[in-house]
């Protein structure tokens, strides 16, 4: 059976740029669903609304959709969006066992 990998990624953008991010998002979520048949969510943190947090289960292929996903951010211009000094970090969890 293979490992299905859920992945997060977290980021912190700058104050009043929320709409500017939101909308990046949705075009860049699209086009990599429509690339990898994995759609993504968003959130945002309770306590701290410049941290945002992106996530994408069931994934199969892992090096596949890392690539995907990089160059999709990439092309969409969310690397543009965080906050000076931050990144994206990913986080990777498949279910035990």
């Amino acid at each position: 059976m293979a490992v299905r990998i859920d992945y997060f990624v977290y980021y912190r953008i700058d104050a009043g740029r929320e709409a500017e991010l939101l909308a990046a998002l949705a075009t860049m979520q699209a086009s990599l669903h429509a690339a990898t048949g994995i759609a993504g969510r968003v959130r945002r943190r309770l306590d701290d609304p410049s941290t945002w947090m992106e996530s994408y289960e069931g994934v199969s292929d892992q090096y596949e959709f890392e690539i995907e996903l990089g160059s999709h951010a990439f092309r969409h211009g969310l690397y543009e969006l965080l906050a000076e000094g931050s990144r994206r970090h990913m986080e990777r969890f498949r279910a035990p066992g």
